[in-house]
């Protein structure tokens, strides 16, 4: 930040007034050497180390104090000598403060950071100058130029002003990254002072006083930013020759700008440091062997960190640790003795700023400090008492000046802000009281203040620094004699405002809204009330259960027709007042024939849409989180299954995460249109989920997300639901949406209100698990709670903390004796109606009549009379061996001390203050990572080495009910956890770990096993907001960035991937073996160039791409690749492997059927989001969105990936404000961003909108898509280029790309291929192909992303199949196949695994398409191993009607049975409708070719009526359209006329058949245009000439559209030609018919089509009449039912029943 302070000029006079001080000091090792001879038997490494220890303790607690007070750090004599003063003032700092403060919490955090480097380098140069800095304060800095026996007043002022030069030309002005431009302004003086420690023996300070003093603050009011002003004192003492100057308007003062001609350098001499002579206390030795250090040293010394300071290391020689002790405030003394470093001091801390100002009348210098040293004196012994810390004692403008902070570590005040003002009001009087005294002024001030040490190594000091500080000191120049305060402090101090009067408004220096200001008279102390507690039994809310029972009760015997009038039971209160609690006592008292789902939203949730309304139906369903999709869909689905909603069923995607299709219904709704149906299925899926009543408890309501509010209201007409939920009352009517749902008239709101006083003892006793409690304790929760249940928790934690309770064990007898409260049996424990009134009968005293005291009396628990009371049986039971634990009070407890009424902050930043530095650091690292975490992420966080330290410190914390146990699952060394569980009130909470699995260390045993709990989480989510607060901006960034790191390095993959670490979690993906392929045959590129002319803007960004930084590659593992790249291409290596079937690469020994790297990404991803904020990493986080958006598709979770990729186009905004890096990475990471919007708006049916994200992608490229003569002359270079690449050139297909260009190309051919993919959907292949063929080219100039390569392929082949470019399908088949091989086992993820099945189903139909059925039976058996092995059935279902065509033509039957059982198998694990709908479309069709039965036809009927009608049909069109044909069909064939008529009013859109049709529908056609024949034929037998001849229209357009479609699919061929000889022969038996046959004979022998040549054979003898009657009828007398073959008994011996087509009657 500061690097432009360290641009020196390079003027000659700088560098020689920078000559550094030549000191031989020796190095602190000789120093602890010389001393270990005193130690005689000492010598041993562990007092080396302690004395090391010592030394560095004395170190640094020397740079907190100037050289004066080491060298006389007890002399309390008032010293006066001659030195000159340096004043240092940065002006610009008010201002600067103020913009920090409006940038949030890490404001005085970089405040501090641009101080620390612009003083830090200032205090350096003095310190090089032989300066020292006496004092800092805020801004500004005083430094003395003592005078010696070896340096005059003369030289001692030179020395200051040469300083002054160097930092005015060095540091004078500099712009900080706010724009606020911060100088510094110099005065100098010189003369006589008086120096004095002042205070006592255990608290001191120190005070300047004389002229000088008063001269450097008066010559500063009238100097400029930029000046050195000279007081005439310091004048006196420079040649007026030596300096360029100006004087001043007063006359007075001096203007130094420069040096003059005569400048002179002032000798340097060693300063050896002189021993006061009164000190008798050093021995002869210790100063004989400093002598012989500094003559003889042994070699050279290691240079010192303090040698610029010879001070500090005197410090240690003269072993004075103790006695700066007392110039130390407490926590940086505790910090030192701890050996903490001082960057733990750093933090942000809420405190209270005390500013004192006294005034005095006009004294001498030995009276002024005699009047400083009373006032300290009274200050201190004010401050003292009530725990606060003096930080700055200062003397300027004869003002005596004291800051006094409230809050700070270890000095945690419950009340400090109200402390405070007493302690200014008692400081107030008891200086007014002081003589001397003329005025004093106080200002107090409240709000989060940086705290740390501040200045430089070499001189610090611990201060606070914010804006809050400053205005303490406004307030206390601007209310002259009194005590005022801001309105937080006002606010936050608990008094009544009758102690505060409203001050008049004035302008505070520096600060633009002030506010309100108060004067503080007079004290009071008020009340606080902090949180809730979870106990049992549930006390003081009978009367809200009874309410609850009620209305349950009501809505349970409600008749059918009779309107329930409450649905929800709404519990709202203050924050921690038991609302949780009393919902869990209701979900605990509910009827056990009721069920209850009771979920807890949290903030997070509100953030996911739909995802109340996910939670509410997860348990009746259900829907567990780890079921796939897959089988969430067939839950859905299976409730569902009795409703004709499947067209619809899409709408439920979003809410379930699940992915059935959308239908063309569902995407032409308008947006309300799908809203409507939205709550319409919530409606009707709670109608058929909530069959019995039902109770919904929603713990934390005002957590639900807008989506769900939206449909909430739908649950209340569901009349077996009833719901009971909590809200805060702040939060009640925070959004419209829910205020509309909540003010529903079926809504009962009931408020919480304090638990009655009556409770409040059995209360304690349930948190503190204890049967009896001291008296004091019980009176004290009820004076102090105010009835509610969390403070009393809050309290009870606090004084266990601080050792003011002791839990022991006694007997009912030993209780008695000592006093104790016992609360009655049923407060302690669950009692039935009749065990309670037996005990109040008993044990309770009878009340008079009409006596109204609530107060009850107890007879004592352990009478004699209690002996016979059969609840004693229960007491004994429970008291475990005759001792109950109870609580008794220690000495720290106190009734009316003032920690009794202690605010949440207050107590957790007092639990947080009482931990060492370690275990803080713990706390601290454990609230970086979040609300729960695990052990070895925080391990790997704090660098934790020692095992049992560590877990010591987690046992401590787990103690003090800091932690508890997230019950964590290690059984398998996995990463998953329990789900929350509604625990039993009954039970009892121990302090144990419930993790599963956990081994516990060698080095940790001994210890409790929580200490090893392996899954942890705060107790207090509001206890980790506050310690995570206290984190500085640079903490909190150093703690996210090494949480990043552990993400990054040790997340592994699954059990079923082998549990390996994932490589490259972020960035870009780049797959290592095809980048050695590519780099090895990088150096045989030629140079031909046949790309097309690129826009102006995307030149310019490939130009910038290539510029930027270059990352290669290792090429060490080339030799791995089996074969060049140079094998993969021209024609005779196509001509020689394009009928090799050992080109297909099988990938056997993969299985990713269990794969969960999804699940453990998605978690990783959403950690790595929260960090990379935590951080402010914009790059690292903009990538962690774009992959979590990847998971967040591939899990069907798209409206969360949409909110992701919003997301990040906001960080990306942000990042282009930073201008840090090149645009043109802005506009890579910009498109990409694009490109998965559009992807994900695909997903979801947003064809028009992912339309337009993807061309707004390309414009970020600098690419308009061509439209066209344009697209055609682009699309012909493109096709060009790619015959060369494939049939001439080989490698001409690669680039020489750099990583930049590398990545751009992978982008852009992604980018390219959802295009294609959103063409072929739209039907616009002319687009389509310039995508495919784009795409292509792209990725294999870059040739390092398989994936992207193998879905540019399988565009591309679709492509070429579709404009019937069969060799370019051979082609592309084989380099497709080739780049598999490449891809090694050991690198391969499910993913890719799911690209090479998707790229293998496109080969499979190319080559169905080309009838090479071998090959493509061959391939889709590895499809189908493919998609068992990485759980997809979705990618081989469209396959597996094909695959078993080709069987069956084949005459395979046993294959052909074999896939129809897995294809049965997978309808019934796939929910979605479609794959039933193929299994008994295909089993009809195997009837309708074979005579054989897998199916019949009556269940297939049963199928459709049972799933919804025609809406299927809709839903899946391509199965609808095979569905319905084959069923038609066979109505035809078997003359069921009046269902064939219904079966064709269902199917009217499927008779017209389109070249760009799918190879299914060309099939399903084939069995249309054969039922028209037989409907034909019938029309023909009745003579009913009008409907023949529609029947023959309809027959010669189908006819038509199925010649041009056979085109691209070659197998409808035979069975094509052999329906148009039928067609032929029923109108008109000529020779034609022979012809056509015969073509249909050639064409089904060319490919091999044995069933239908054997089919042919049948209709020929049966026109010739040839055939046997028995052969004749076969197919029609077994196709019912009742007379069905098996198709699993046919093999291909057995004679085929084929179906005769009829002859008409009248040939």
């Amino acid at each position: 930040m500061m690097e432009g302070l360290n641009n020196l000029g390079q003027e000659e006079y700088i560098w020689a007034m920078r000559e550094n001080t030549a000191l031989n000091n020796e190095s602190d090792e000789q120093f602890t050497k010389s001393r270990l001879p005193a130690l005689g038997a000492r010598k041993s490494r562990y007092m080396v180390e302690i004395l090391q220890r010592n030394d560095d303790q004395t170190k640094l607690m020397a740079s907190l104090v100037p050289d004066e007070v080491i060298y006389n750090v007890d002399d309390y004599s008032h010293r006066e000598y001659d030195a000159c003063f340096l004043f240092g003032d940065v002006s610009g700092f008010t201002e600067l403060c103020e913009k920090y403060s409006q940038t949030g919490i890490s404001g005085p955090s970089r405040l501090t950071q641009v101080l620390n480097k612009y003083l830090g380098s200032m205090v350096q140069e003095v310190l090089s100058h032989n300066g020292d800095i006496l004092k800092f304060s805020g801004d500004a800095f005083l430094s003395i130029f003592k005078c010696s026996e070896t340096e005059s007043m003369r030289d001692a002022v030179h020395e200051a002003v040469d300083c002054a030069l160097v930092i005015q030309k060095s540091y004078g002005s500099y712009i900080t990254d706010v724009g606020v431009k911060i100088r510094v302004k110099l005065a100098i003086s010189a003369g006589p002072v008086t120096f004095a420690l002042i205070g006592t023996k255990t608290t001191s300070h120190y005070v300047v006083v004389g002229n000088p003093i008063w001269d450097v603050k008066a010559a500063e009011h009238i100097s400029s930013p930029g000046d050195i002003i000279v007081a005439q004192a310091g004048w006196h003492y420079i040649n007026p020759t030596e300096y360029l100057f100006t004087d001043m308007p007063d006359g007075i003062h001096v203007k130094i700008t420069g040096i003059g001609a005569n400048w002179r350098s002032v000798q340097k001499n060693v300063r050896h440091q002189h021993l006061d002579a009164s000190r008798d206390d050093m021995s002869s030795s210790t100063g004989s062997s400093e002598t012989d250090d500094l003559n003889e040293p042994e070699g050279v010394p290691p240079m010192d960190e303090f040698s610029l300071r010879p001070a500090v290391n005197l410090a240690v020689r003269l072993e004075i640790k103790e006695p700066l002790r007392r110039f130390i405030i407490a926590p940086v003394m505790k910090s030192i003795d701890m050996d903490e470093p001082f960057e733990y001091l750093t933090e942000m801390r809420l405190v209270t700023i005390v500013f004192i100002n006294v005034i005095s009348i006009k004294l001498q210098n030995e009276a002024t400090v005699i009047l400083a040293d009373q006032t300290y004196k009274a200050v201190c012994s004010v401050v003292d008492k009530m725990n606060g810390c003096v930080n700055k004692v200062s003397l300027f403008d004869k003002d005596l000046m004291f800051v006094v902070i409230f809050g700070l570590r270890g000095l945690k005040h419950e009340l400090e802000c109200q402390v405070a003002l007493r302690c200014a009001r008692e400081c107030h009087t008891a200086i007014s009281q002081l003589p001397n005294v003329l005025s004093t002024s106080i200002g107090v001030t409240t709000g989060k203040t940086y705290c740390g040490v501040f200045g430089h190594t070499l001189r610090r000091e611990y201060t606070v620094i914010s804006l809050i500080v400053n205005k303490a000191a406004r307030l206390m120049v601007s209310y002259q004699g009194k005590v005022t305060c801001d309105k937080e402090t006002f606010l936050h101090s608990k008094l009544e405002a009758r102690h505060f009067i409203l001050q008049e408004y004035k302008p505070l220096k520096g600060i633009s809204h002030p506010g309100p200001v108060y004067e503080f008279r007079e004290i009071d102390i008020a009340h606080d009330q902090v949180q809730r507690i979870n106990t049992s039994p549930l006390l003081g809310r009978n009367e809200k259960l009874k309410v609850y029972h009620r209305i349950l009760e009501a809505f349970r015997t409600a008749k059918p027709d009779e309107e329930q009038r409450y649905k929800m039971f709404l519990i709202k209160g203050e924050a921690r007042q038991g609302k949780t609690r009393v919902l869990d006592e209701i979900v605990y008292t509910t009827p056990e024939d009721i069920p209850v789902n009771r979920f807890k939203l949290t903030k997070a949730d509100q953030k996911k849409p739909y995802q109340a309304i996910k939670l509410i139906f997860t348990l009746a369903i259900p829907l567990r989180p780890e079921l796939t999709t897959t089988q969430k869909e067939e839950k859905l689905c299976k409730v569902l299954k009795k409703t004709e909603i499947f067209e619809v069923i899409c709408v439920l995607n979003d809410i379930f995460g699940v992915n059935f299709k959308k239908t063309e219904l569902y995407l032409s709704l308008k947006p309300h249109e799908q809203r409507l149906i939205l709550r319409k299925m919530i409606k009707l899926l709670a109608h058929v989920s909530f069959v019995k009543a039902w109770v919904l408890a929603i713990d934390d309501c005002e957590f639900i997300d807008n989506q769900s509010w939206e449909v909430f209201n739908v649950l209340f007409e569901t009349r077996k639901l009833f719901i009971v939920a909590t809200i805060s009352r702040e939060k009640l009517n925070k959004s419209p949406v829910s205020r509309q749902v909540l003010s529903d008239t079926r809504v009962k709101m009931l408020e919480l209100q304090p638990i009655p006083r009556l409770y409040l003892g059995a209360l304690a006793c349930q948190i503190l698990d204890v049967y009896a409690i001291s008296p004091e304790l019980e009176n004290a929760v009820q004076t102090k709670s105010n009835g509610n249940p969390g403070w009393v928790e809050s309290f009870l934690i606090s004084l266990i903390q601080d050792n003011a309770l002791y839990i022991l064990k006694a007997t009912l007898r030993q209780i008695h004796d000592l006093g104790l409260v016992c609360p009655p049996l049923y407060m302690m424990a669950r009692l039935d109606r009749e065990e309670t009134l037996k005990w109040q009968n008993i044990m309770e005293e009878s009340r008079a009549a009409g006596e109204t005291d609530n107060w009850q009396r107890y007879i004592d628990s352990c009478r004699d009379s209690f002996l016979n009371v059969t609840i004693r049986e229960q007491m004994e039971a429970i008291s475990k061996g005759g001792k109950v634990p109870i609580c008794v009070i220690g000495p720290n407890f106190s009734a009316s001390a003032k920690d009794m009424e202690l605010s949440v902050e207050a107590m957790i930043l007092k639990t947080f203050d009482s931990l060492n530095f370690y275990e803080q650091l713990m706390v601290k690292c454990s609230a970086t990572l979040g609300y729960q975490f695990f052990r070895q992420m925080l391990m790997y966080v704090t660098s934790s080495t020692n095992r049992r330290k560590f877990a010591a410190a987690v046992g401590k914390l787990f103690q003090i009910k800091v932690l508890t146990c997230a019950a964590g699952d290690f059984l398998e060394d996995g990463t998953f956890v329990f789900r929350e569980k509604l625990l039993n009130p009954m039970e009892k909470k121990e302090l144990t770990c419930q993790c599963r699995g956990i081994r516990v260390d060698d080095a940790c045993q001994g210890l409790p096993r929580y200490a090893s709990c392996g899954y942890m989480q705060f107790r207090s989510s509001l206890f980790r907001d506050i310690t995570y607060n206290l984190l500085t901006d640079n903490q909190k960034k150093e703690f996210h960035q090494r949480a990043i790191k552990y993400l990054q390095r040790e997340t592994r993959k699954c059990k079923a991937c082998g549990k390996g670490f994932f490589e490259n979690i972020l960035g870009d993906k780049q797959d290592k073996e095809f980048l050695l392929v590519r780099n090895k045959t990088r150096n045989v590129v030629p140079t031909y160039k046949f790309d097309t002319r690129l826009s102006e803007k995307e030149e310019s960004l490939n130009g910038s791409i290539h510029s930027g930084s270059l990352i290669m590659p290792h090429p060490s593992s080339i030799s791995s690749v089996k074969k060049s790249h140079e094998s993969f291409f021209g024609v005779s290596m196509i001509h020689k492997l394009k009928n090799s079937y050992s080109l297909t690469r099988a990938f056997s020994q993969e299985d990713f059927s269990n794969c969960d790297c999804n699940l453990i990404l998605s978690t990783v991803y959403g950690q790595l989001i929260e960090h990379c904020k935590g951080a402010g990493d914009l790059n690292m986080l903009i990538q962690a969105m774009l992959a979590y958006a990847y998971v967040c598709i591939a899990l069907s979770n798209i409206p969360l990936a949409m909110t992701t990729l919003d997301e990040s186009l906001d960080a990306l905004r942000l990042k282009c404000l930073e201008k840090s890096e090149n645009m043109w990475k802005f506009t890579l990471l910009r498109a990409k961003i694009f490109i998965l919007i559009g992807y994900a708006r695909m997903e979801m049916g947003h064809l028009d909108k992912a339309h337009d994200n993807l061309h707004m992608a390309l414009n970020e490229y600098g690419i308009r898509f061509p439209t066209g003569l344009k697209r055609r002359m682009k699309a012909c270079v493109f096709q060009f280029r790619q015959y060369l690449g494939f049939y001439v050139c080989p490698n001409l297909m690669l680039r020489n790309l750099d990583h930049w260009e590398t990545v751009y190309s992978n982008n852009l051919s992604e980018c390219l291929s959802h295009l294609c993919t959103l063409y072929m959907i739209r039907k616009e292949w002319e687009n389509a192909e310039l995508a495919a063929i784009w795409s292509l080219s792209k990725c294999l100039q870059s040739f390092s992303d398989f994936k992207v390569m193998c879905v540019a392929c399988s565009n591309m082949i679709f492509i070429a199949q579709h404009y019937e470019r069969w060799r370019l399908c051979i082609a592309l088949e084989i380099y497709s196949s080739r780049l598999c091989h490449i891809k090694k086992d050991e690198n391969m993820l499910a993913k890719d695994l799911e690209c090479i099945a998707k790229l293998y189903s496109v080969i499979f139909v190319s080559r169905i398409s080309q009838t090479h059925f071998e090959k493509a039976i061959q391939m889709g058996y590895i499809v189908l191993r493919l998609s068992n092995a990485i759980r997809a059935p979705k990618v081989v279902l469209p396959l597996l009607p094909h695959l078993v065509y080709a069987l069956l033509i084949g005459k395979l039957f046993g294959s052909a049975s074999n896939i129809m059982s897995e294809m049965n198998e997978l309808s019934e694990e796939d929910p979605d409708i479609l794959t039933k709908m193929w299994y008994y479309a295909e089993a009809l069709g195997l009837l309708i070719e074979t005579g054989h039965t897998v199916v019949s036809y009556n269940t297939c009927e049963n199928f459709y009526k049972i799933e919804g009608g025609s809406w299927i049909t809709r839903l899946h069109p391509d199965a609808g359209r095979r569905f319905c044909s084959v069923m038609w069909l066979w109505c035809m064939r078997n003359e069921h006329w009046e269902a064939a008529l219904l079966w064709a009013n269902v199917m009217d859109d499927f008779f017209d058949v389109t070249h760009n049709d799918s190879l299914a529908n060309k099939r399903s056609a084939l069995y249309v245009l054969e039922g028209l024949l037989l409907h034909m034929v019938s029309k023909m037998d009745k003579r009913n000439m009008p409907a023949v001849q529609n029947i023959e229209k309809e027959i010669n357009t189908l006819i038509k559209s199925l010649e041009k479609a056979s085109k691209s699919s070659k197998i409808i061929l035979p069975r094509l030609y052999h329906l148009k000889a039928y067609y032929r022969y029923i109108q008109h038996s000529d020779i034609s018919v022979l012809e056509l046959l015969n073509k249909a004979n050639h064409y089904a022998k060319q490919q091999g089509n044995l069933l239908e040549l054997d089919w042919i054979e049948h209709s020929t003898k049966a026109w010739n009449n040839d055939l046997l009657l028995a052969e004749v009828n076969f197919w029609k007398e077994h196709s019912e039912f009742d007379n069905a073959i098996d198709f699993g008994d046919l093999d291909m011996s057995e004679k085929i029943g084929f179906f005769t087509l009829p002859t008409p009657e009248y040939l």
